[in-house]
């Protein structure tokens, strides 16, 4: 029961990021203008925007709920320590998170300008992903295969992709997504003066961007040559590769609202599938004993 709760808290948490981006792209960010509630009912009036930002609320409710019952199933089965700490720790994010959203609706268009509009929408992602990641490994603590370490190469690319996302949160939402209108060089130039900060993080962000693909498709080749761990190395390099296509879409057909959103649910699952290499070392940080003391 536990690994079922936790296992759709996973998905109905990739659903809920994956329909942020939605509400975000399509600016129905403020189409309820109280909250809890969206017009005062549970039936708002039928307008697209509205109903947007109505069903991603919806999802949230149901992802918290998930959530919690998982966190109720691991206390109340008295569950190894480590399933413990992770749900309750992301019941208590999504708390912040709820609360934070709640929030910014009730006091409205102040915060929504500007860098605090970046800052809250960036604060909002990061906490979703956070809360993503701990439930993908409290997921998998719940196998009952002996964990098996993976490559180490695994870790170190979730490092690289998290530091990506945080990156792209920057572009995406600081309106940097074009100021390199052309791919693969930006504004004509293999390496372009960096004018302001939207040319400076979207060039960064192609260079992150670049290593990353460049990194994936290394370890692809090693697998292959080695005969070992070929088909996560396939996978890995397969969804980098996805992704990467999706974002100079993006850049090429100058932001449709597919390629936007598949860029984002690409992105999303990419970082789902290297927590989920990484688990055995992110579980074995957790569960390490602290030192003793002198």
């Amino acid at each position: 029961m536990l690994r079922l709760f936790i296992g759709l808290s996973v998905f109905f948490t990739y659903l809920l990021m994956v329909m942020g981006n939605i509400v975000t792209t399509t600016g129905s960010g403020l189409a309820c203008p109280d909250w809890p509630l969206c017009y005062g009912t549970v039936i708002p009036p039928r307008q697209l925007n509205i109903w947007l930002e109505w069903s991603h609320r919806l999802l949230g409710g149901t992802t918290g709920f998930l959530v919690l019952a998982s966190v109720i199933t691991a206390w109340f089965t008295k569950a190894p320590r480590e399933q413990r700490l992770l749900t309750t720790t992301a019941l208590g994010l999504l708390g912040v998170g709820v609360v934070f959203g709640g929030v910014i609706v009730l006091i409205e268009a102040p915060l929504l300008q500007g860098a605090l509009h970046l800052l809250v929408i960036s604060f909002h992602i990061m906490l979703s992903t956070v809360i993503f990641t701990l439930m993908i490994l409290a997921f998998k603590s719940t196998s009952s295969a002996p964990a098996k370490q993976e490559e180490s190469f695994y870790p170190a690319l979730l490092a690289i992709v998290f530091l990506q996302v945080f990156i792209g949160i920057f572009v995406r939402y600081g309106k940097a997504s074009l100021a390199c209108p052309d791919f693969p060089l930006c504004r004509g130039a293999l390496f372009p003066d960096l004018v302001d900060f939207k040319v400076t993080i979207h060039f960064l962000h192609r260079l992150m961007a670049t290593l990353i693909f460049l990194l994936a498709t290394g370890y692809f080749v090693k697998a292959l040559m080695a005969k070992k761990d070929t088909f996560n190395a396939s996978v890995t390099f397969g969804l980098v590769l996805t992704q990467a296509t999706f974002g100079v879409e993006i850049v090429w057909t100058g932001m449709f609202l597919p390629f936007i959103v598949l860029h984002g649910a690409t992105g999303f699952f990419t970082l789902a599938w290297l927590v989920y290499r990484s688990s055995p070392y992110l579980l074995g940080l957790i569960s390490r004993p602290a030192p003793a003391q002198a």
